[in-house]
């Protein structure tokens, strides 16, 4: 063999097309303020303030590396963050409890 030419062995596999495990079903805001108007039996104009609130000090925690403890939602940390030219990319890792944990919580 040459060395003008190397032939590798093994060739690499063309990369498969990287999709979603699961189609991302998106909650916007609005929808999220009507849920939680419904389910406290509260108008959605009073809930829209405290939910602001809350996702400015979210947002905020999250910006400053700050792990996030709120049970039932979870435990969410940054696992991964980089800068891109449309904003900054922050990949969240969120641990929650599983249906056996959280039955066994439930009859404590």
């Amino acid at each position: 063999m040459s060395d003008d030419k190397k032939v590798a062995r093994f060739p690499r596999p063309a990369p498969a097309p990287s999709a979603d495990p699961i189609p991302a079903r998106i909650l916007h805001k609005r929808e999220f303020l009507t849920r939680v108007a419904h389910q406290v039996n509260v108008p959605r104009a009073q809930i829209r303030e405290v939910v602001e609130a809350t996702l400015e000090q979210l947002g905020s925690a999250i910006a400053e590396g700050e792990t996030l403890a709120l049970p039932p939602f979870g435990k969410a940390r940054v696992s991964r963050q980089r800068t891109t030219k449309g904003g900054e990319v922050l990949i969240l890792r969120l641990r929650r409890k599983g249906a056996v944990e959280a039955q066994r919580d439930a009859a404590e």
